[in-house]
């Protein structure tokens, strides 16, 4: 098997793939691309992580020699970090047996929020294996689609919940902001327990009105994930976090909409942009060809 120098990229080359990193998208099996497709079909055993297992079976069939769950390798208490270590190395050690490729799916976007995903495609190059990645749908996508948020128009920041207790990052109230993963804030291992104490959300509740006003409306968000049901908003007041402790699941995200809009600072260059004259320096003819 021939090593490659890319741990975490898209294929560039016709060499052998022995695992594919792919994403399924957040709605069960509808947001599949063709790209994923092609690898589940070109592979010999199916590792997922997705919540979607009985769908997944079903649109697999007999497509590939054996499907394997890997959400069967969490167990209550655990530290998800040597949770993650087990999913990754048994894809490893199954690809280095096995002539022909595994393919590694997981929900949503294989790179997005996803350990066990990036330490497959370091270790597996360590190794000698190649390893191709595939984009996916991410829960980023689809929340754009259920806020009608456009990120190109004030910019986006977005932080996991409890790295940004842990590292204090400063937050910008002119730009929106993505809170993943708020429902499993304060804690690293693993746990079916889904319901929270009030008091689990107030560090985060007073480290956010370091930034914002006490009655800035937020939003938790959870992006369907089922082609039957919808998304869902909860709007409240930044200064009611606690007294939504009910409503809060590990799978949403909260929404921190920005609390003024900034202005253009620049004056002088907002004019130059609009100048043709301007246009006419920066750019210059060239043969589309040689472009690409």
């Amino acid at each position: 098997m021939t090593p490659t120098t890319q741990s975490a990229a898209r294929a560039v080359s016709d060499d052998p793939v022995d695992i594919y990193v792919i994403g399924l998208g957040m709605v069960a099996i509808r947001q599949l691309t063709n790209e994923a497709e092609a690898a589940i079909d070109k592979s010999q055993v199916l590792f997922t992580v997705d919540y979607h297992t009985e769908m997944l079976e079903r649109y697999v069939g007999d497509r590939v020699d054996e499907l394997v769950d890997l959400t069967e390798e969490y167990t209550e208490g655990e530290h998800r970090i040597e949770t993650y270590e087990r999913m990754a190395q048994r894809v490893i050690d199954r690809a280095g047996e096995i002539d022909g490729p595994v393919a590694f799916a997981l929900y949503g976007h294989p790179l997005v929020f996803v350990t066990p995903s990036q330490w497959v495609t370091e270790r597996a190059t360590e190794a000698g294996l190649r390893v191709e990645v595939q984009p996916g749908i991410s829960s980023m996508d689809c929340l754009y689609c259920d806020l009608g948020l456009d990120p190109s128009r004030n910019g986006i920041q977005m932080f996991e919940a409890t790295d940004l207790l842990l590292r204090e990052f400063e937050l910008n109230s002119n730009v929106p902001a993505m809170i993943w993963q708020v429902g499993s804030v304060e804690a690293v291992q693993y746990s079916e327990r889904t319901g929270n104490e009030p008091a689990r959300f107030t560090r985060l509740r007073e480290y956010l009105e370091r930034f914002y006003p006490p009655d800035h409306e937020v939003t938790i968000v959870q992006t369907a994930t089922y082609p039957i049901t919808d998304s869902k908003l909860l709007r409240f007041e930044l200064q009611a976090f606690e007294s939504m402790a009910d409503e809060i699941n590990p799978i949403q995200t909260l929404y921190v909409p920005p609390v003024a809009e900034k202005s253009v600072q620049n004056r002088e260059l907002q004019e130059t942009i609009e100048s043709a004259e301007h246009l006419e320096f920066i750019t210059r003819d060239e043969d589309p060809a040689e472009a690409r």
